[in-house]
């Protein structure tokens, strides 16, 4: 069930809308459906930890694969989304995937880090945007016969997250970029802050994948010049039994 929840979310997160070239996502690199420019990774160490950034080059120009891009717990790829910007710049990102396993379960989780590039493709200091794009999680539930009555057989609670953004056109400007997500939980009534054996014994209507509405909301973020980064219209909530593996 996780590897189809994982399987849904990764076809709802690529980019789309005006505004985004999707990228083909090959090895260590994603590149324009025309192959003229690629988007890299960049390793570079700051206070003291490596940092991954992306470059934007023709394919022949780009650096080599970093060393230290793919572990056990965390693991950075480009983004498959390009955004050209007026200045002839880009707007491109790194996407990190941590992943955690323990007994009975497991999950695994995807943020962005938008950077800012010039029109050389090299990235500014730090992301201009940083969101979590996409999580999927499954916990044991269940520890004895009775704890899988109660349960209705249900004996893991799953937990996706999902998300879509989209950017304006904005020749003159940086774009407004638009932010929504989709989370659920199975079964209804899941969460990772209560225990489930002290609610009441879950009923077949219960066995659904449930939204989860505080979770699934819409954010329209613009470029705040000044701060140098993106802001929401409105803070986001705090989803890290999504998001947080």
């Amino acid at each position: 069930m996780i590897l189809f929840l994982a399987a849904i979310a990764m076809l709802q997160s690529p980019p789309s809308g005006d505004g985004i070239e999707s990228l083909t996502l090959a090895e260590d690199r994603a590149c324009t459906a025309d192959g003229a420019l690629c988007v890299g990774l960049h390793p570079q160490t700051r206070d003291g930890e490596l940092v991954f950034t992306p470059v934007v080059r023709a394919p022949d120009a780009l650096p080599a694969a970093p060393n230290g891009a793919s572990g056990e717990v965390e693991n950075y790829k480009p983004w498959n989304g390009l955004i050209r910007l007026a200045d002839g710049g880009f707007l491109a990102g790194v996407e990190m995937e941590s992943r955690s396993m323990y007994s009975g379960g497991g999950g695994q989780a995807t943020e962005l880090r938008l950077y800012r590039l010039d029109a050389d493709g090299e990235a500014g200091a730090a992301p201009v945007l940083t969101v979590p794009i996409q999580g999927s999680l499954m916990i044991r539930a269940c520890f004895s016969d009775e704890d899988m009555t109660q349960r209705a057989g249900a004996c893991h609670d799953e937990y996706s997250f999902a998300s879509t953004l989209t950017a304006s056109d904005a020749p003159d400007a940086m774009p407004v970029l638009t932010y929504e997500t989709t989370a659920t939980a199975y079964p209804r009534g899941a969460s990772r802050s209560e225990d489930s054996l002290e609610k009441p014994p879950l009923k077949p209507a219960d066995l659904v994948a449930a939204r989860d509405p505080k979770c699934s909301v819409i954010r329209r973020f613009t470029f705040d010049a000044k701060a140098g980064e993106y802001r929401p219209e409105s803070p986001l909530p705090d989803c890290s039994d999504y998001t947080t593996p």
